[in-house]
């Protein structure tokens, strides 16, 4: 089994921010909530560090954790994600 630690970096984190979830029984992934201190807004071509109120460590250096957006969430709320190719 993977070992996976993490850390809570922020108090809003399951108290006005909902932790990390799956949506569904049949999700593949959990969904993960931005947790900024104030709004943000990003011009076209920006880009921006988004904090989530985690950290996480994961024991095996054969894997890794990603942040993809795939959620519905953004659609049931109106957000806006940029996708780009190199």
């Amino acid at each position: 089994m993977i070992e996976v630690r993490y850390r809570v970096l922020d108090a809003r984190l399951g108290v006005s921010i909902p932790l990390p979830a799956y949506a569904t029984p049949g999700s593949a992934a959990m969904d993960l909530r931005a947790a900024p201190e104030t709004a943000l807004t990003l011009e076209p071509g920006a880009a921006a560090l988004v904090p989530t109120g985690l950290a996480l460590h994961i024991g095996d250096p054969g894997w890794c954790a990603l942040i993809l957006p795939r959620s519905g969430l953004g659609h049931q709320h109106g957000w806006c994600w940029a996708i780009w190719s190199a």
